[in-house]
């Protein structure tokens, strides 16, 4: 019986602090993204200098529907193989 008791590891608190965290700060800042527009956020990171200006470039460069509208024909083209 002591055995077993030493056998199991218990979760240490701070890793599901983390976790927990972690999900918070990610719905939060995902909440605002929603919000106020992608393009907008990124600009603001750019125009602040938090973001280099060669991935603010990218993101400015970057469409999503485009980017879907591309993705689909191409799971399109494999399902005809």
């Amino acid at each position: 019986m002591a055995e077993n008791k030493t056998r199991c590891k218990k979760v240490d608190p701070k890793i599901v602090a983390y976790i927990a965290g972690g999900a918070v700060a990610g719905g939060i800042i995902g909440y605002i993204i929603n919000r106020a527009g992608f393009k907008n956020v990124a600009k603001v990171l750019k125009d602040k200098n938090i973001i280099s200006p060669n991935i603010g470039n990218f993101i400015e460069d970057f469409d999503l529907k485009s980017f879907t509208s591309k993705a689909g024909k191409d799971f399109e083209d494999i399902g005809e193989d």
